[in-house]
């Protein structure tokens, strides 16, 4: 797993952050995706030391490979709402 840090972030996930009303926060391991009127999401690490180490979002634990990628797949999924 790549590693990942703020400014490693693809300009176009920062813009669709400022273009959305999705709040980030974060406690300890666990990203939380915030929108008014709508169900948080939680994205947590999966395996972390092993061959399959992913990240995870929501109760059905969909993978993502990276941090990134879960945000963007988190914002779309409270989008559709």
């Amino acid at each position: 797993m790549p590693s990942e840090s703020a400014t490693g972030i693809q300009s176009d996930l920062l813009e669709t952050l400022r273009a959305s009303d999705i709040r980030i926060s974060c406690r300890i391991t666990e990203v939380r995706l915030e929108k008014a009127r709508a169900t948080t999401l939680a994205i947590k690490p999966r395996g972390v030391g092993t061959d399959t180490e992913c990240w995870t979002i929501g109760e059905k634990e969909i993978p993502c490979n990276s941090l990134e990628e879960a945000i963007i797949v988190g914002i779309e999924i409270l989008n559709r709402g």
